[in-house]
């Protein structure tokens, strides 16, 4: 028989182990800094493709909702779905190819998508024509990425193909940027030239789409985005840097924050070693603890000996190799099993930030929050309290 806990009782389960935190209202702000940086005339879509870069992506959905954003983006189809089944109602645009065996399913649920291939606008068309509502296609433009999009005499034929078809409607045209993370800008100048005679010629041509977008969280925030109205948001709405040349700036705040607990507190005696292959000898007697977190929940084996948690007490050294499960780092004396660890913060309490995590493990700030695994449990917060929970492995969620 399987208990039914209390809203007590579930948060207080959650906080006993592993745990995410995520601010909502972090969230929300962040989201309307960036569209009032992208200026006059321009939506904003969220990207919460990847499970929201890790945060949860039909609670971030909602919240993005709330801000006002004009249209969701995921990556694949399935994304898209679980949005649909969490409720979402907003518009939904899958930026990937489409996976063609999912293109019905797609469509029977108003989700847009993005096509870039001869084969794959045949396949949306061929499941349009069996529906009374048209396909909502968006055409990608290759500028240069060399990914997943039409050089610009195919997309000028895709967009003719959409525009001849009675069952589809070319609702935008856009792009994706290369290097708008970077403090050199001619590679971004060269891509927008490219994307913006590919749009002068389509409209030249009497196909006139309701959107036109290019710009990244990178390009928002260098203002990288002209002739255009609508801009994607994705690591800048979670209060990330897109790198160390293009910064967000101080009004935006991680909103993420993984906390733990302490499971065991021992003695590591002088001269004795700690986890895997004896990467760490203590030089003195000096007080120890398991936590309950590893590289499997997304805490890089990268960090052993070198990243920290921290304790209500003081910073709390990791001491040998971070295993799948379990990482040991040392305590202030005071530390007892069953007191509470941040693992990862925005920094003002002292622990490491997602940009410090990054750095410590040779990447960016997008790897470390799109691993934090689904047997990890989220907290949602909004106006500074749990409002709302998620446990990923097990498929359930629910309010407080």
């Amino acid at each position: 028989m399987t208990s039914v806990l209390t809203p007590r009782d579930r948060l207080a389960e959650i906080r006993s182990g592993t745990h995410a935190i995520v601010d909502l209202d972090r969230y929300i702000a962040n989201l309307r800094l960036l569209t009032a940086r992208a200026g006059a005339g321009r939506e904003l879509v969220a990207v919460v493709k990847a499970n929201a870069y890790g945060h949860g992506a039909v609670a971030c959905a909602h919240a993005a909702v709330d801000a006002g954003c004009a249209y969701l983006a995921v990556a694949r189809i399935d994304e898209a779905l679980e949005l649909r089944a969490g409720g979402v109602a907003a518009p939904i645009l899958v930026i990937g190819p489409p996976n063609r065996a999912q293109v019905d399913v797609a469509l029977d649920n108003q989700i847009a998508l993005t096509v870039a291939t001869e084969a794959s606008l045949e396949r949306v068309l061929d499941a349009a024509q069996r529906r009374s509502e048209p396909a909502v296609i968006h055409l990608k433009i290759d500028t240069g990425l060399r990914r997943y999009g039409a050089l610009p005499p195919l997309a000028r034929k895709l967009a003719q193909t959409v525009e001849r078809s009675p069952n589809a409607v070319l609702e935008g045209i856009y792009t994706h940027f290369s290097s708008a993370d970077e403090e050199e800008t001619a590679p971004t100048d060269a891509q927008l030239d490219i994307f913006q005679r590919s749009v002068r010629e389509l409209r030249d041509a009497g196909i006139q789409p309701r959107y036109v977008h290019c710009a990244n969280s990178a390009a928002i925030l260098a203002n990288l985005h002209p002739e255009t109205n609508l801009v994607r948001a994705g690591i800048a709405s979670y209060g990330l840097d897109p790198s160390d040349e293009v910064p967000v700036d101080d009004g935006y705040r991680q909103i993420l924050t993984v906390r733990s607990v302490l499971t065991r507190r021992f003695t590591l005696g002088r001269g004795e070693s700690v986890s895997y292959n004896r990467t760490y000898t203590a030089a003195e007697d000096e007080a120890a603890a398991a936590v309950p977190i590893g590289y499997a929940d997304g805490i890089e084996r990268h960090l052993s000996n070198r990243g920290w948690f921290v304790h209500a007490d003081g910073g709390c050294p990791i001491i040998g190799r971070v295993c799948m499960d379990q990482t040991v780092v040392r305590v202030p004396e005071s530390a007892r099993e069953g007191d509470a660890l941040t693992i990862v913060s925005d920094g003002r309490d002292g622990a490491m930030t997602v940009a410090q995590l990054g750095e410590l493990c040779g990447t960016n700030t997008y790897e470390p929050v799109t691993r934090l695994a689904a047997r990890v449990p989220r907290l949602y917060l909004r106006s500074g309290a749990p409002s709302s929970w998620a446990i990923p492995i097990l498929g359930q969620s629910g309010h407080f």
